[in-house]
């Protein structure tokens, strides 16, 4: 009699446990979209920071990550 209440329980916490988690993850979903939105640049701040790496001195060795970093932001440039 014990064992069958104690599976019952255990299916039900796991279903309450899984509810609980998939609206936590929806939450965290809608907080990083919100917050993406929030720390966008303008398109003035974007050209600013263009212009400061245009005219900066950089090691070879952060070639790699430059490219990458000003391929972002002109790609965010053009589509503002």
């Amino acid at each position: 009699m014990l064992i069958p209440m104690m599976v019952k329980f255990g299916f039900m916490h796991k279903f309450i446990y899984n509810k609980v988690m998939s609206i936590l993850d929806k939450i965290k979903q809608d907080n990083k979209a919100s917050n993406s939105d929030a720390f966008s640049l303008s398109k003035q701040e974007i050209e600013f920071l263009l212009i400061l790496i245009k005219d900066a001195n950089f090691k070879g060795e952060h070639v790699e990550l430059l490219y990458s970093l000003v391929y972002k932001l002109q790609q965010q440039y053009q589509t503002k």
